[in-house]
């Protein structure tokens, strides 16, 4: 066993690294990838072996890691754990512990399948360290949590454990922004879209709710009573969209009486064909291009946005590529593109 000290979220941790008996293991209830899981049983009795279950039943790349990790013979980056008395909660890598057992259970006369590697953190570790560890495994690391899931661990922290918005940007690198946007997406979708649309597979639509967050035209259009979010949890949930960029030309569609009727009677696309017939710009790739550029500069200080943002109704092909050279050459004027 080998002893040291590592600094983690600024704190000096002593760890021990060990191998651990799969029967010490204890798995983690607060494991933010079988949340959405235990959130939709209707008892909170919640056992390891349904943890098990849930680690394996939610998770698309399990038979992927087991496979890769039967074949390696094992693992190379140890689990995390915290001791208590006899036994050790796993903190970071319960998919891999799980896998163990399963590994265990198939080889039973190989013995390198009963103990696991571990690091192992001191019985009254800071809570801080434990949350720094699961952000460094899962937003940065090899087993990277879904979209999803990050958003409801950036939600926890927010809301149960009062990380600030800023704290959270010093932790995860990302902007205030973003994390604003990620928590808004991920309590429309608890509150509002997942108690209608409740299938496992509606997750995946997460980032059509980011879209809607980001997108300032459509919050301008729910704020004047033009749109309601639960109009929107209706269009996603019966399939109106193809991708979350669709969201993103959204509020096109809803400015043209005729175009938003025909997404509520059929779908984005056929709105989207209707807005055609009166402006051929309105699908054009160039049209897109000038989009995605403008959601670049949100957010940066420049007096020239609005006005270029305006010059987006127009129909006209030429006017859309005089739009397009300004926002590209403002961009690569600041470094932003290469």
């Amino acid at each position: 066993m080998d002893s040291f000290n590592v600094n983690l979220d600024g704190v000096s941790t002593e760890i021990r690294r060990m191998r651990i008996d799969l029967k010490q293991l204890i798995l983690d209830i607060q494991n933010p990838r079988i949340q959405y899981f235990l959130d939709t049983r209707l008892n909170d009795d919640v056992t390891q072996e349904k943890i098990k279950f849930a680690l394996a039943e939610g998770n698309d790349q399990y038979e992927k890691l087991k496979e890769h990790v039967e074949r390696n013979g094992g693992i190379y980056d140890p689990i995390w754990v915290v001791q208590k008395e006899d036994f050790y909660t796993v903190i970071e890598g319960n998919t891999r512990a799980f896998i163990y057992e399963e590994l265990s259970e198939k080889y039973v006369n190989d013995e390198k399948w009963r103990t696991i590697d571990a690091c192992v953190l001191p019985y009254k570790v800071d809570r801080n360290v434990i949350n720094f560890i699961r952000l460094e495994k899962h937003l940065f690391g090899p087993t990277p949590w879904d979209a999803y899931e990050k958003a409801r661990e950036l939600f926890r922290l927010n809301t149960e454990e009062d990380y600030s918005l800023k704290r959270l940007e010093q932790l995860t690198k990302l902007t205030a922004s973003d994390i604003r946007n990620n928590i808004q997406a991920f309590t429309d979708m608890e509150d509002q879209y997942l108690r209608k649309f409740n299938k496992p597979a509606e997750r995946m639509k997460f980032s059509y709710f980011v879209e809607f967050r980001k997108n300032k035209e459509l919050r301008r259009l729910v704020k004047e009573g033009k749109l309601s979010l639960m109009d929107f949890c209706d269009w996603v949930g019966v399939g109106k969209f193809r991708r979350g960029e669709d969201i993103r030309r959204l509020p096109l569609v809803l400015k043209d009486d005729e175009a938003r009727q025909a997404l509520i009677d059929d779908n984005f696309e056929a709105a989207l064909d209707q807005l055609e017939q009166r402006n051929p710009a309105a699908k054009s790739k160039l049209f897109e291009k000038i989009e995605e550029i403008i959601d670049r500069l949100e957010g940066l200080p420049f007096g020239e946005l609005d006005e270029i943002k305006r010059g987006l109704q127009p129909a006209k092909i030429d006017s859309l590529k005089r739009l397009y050279n300004v926002t590209d050459n403002l961009l690569k004027n600041i470094g932003t593109i290469k």
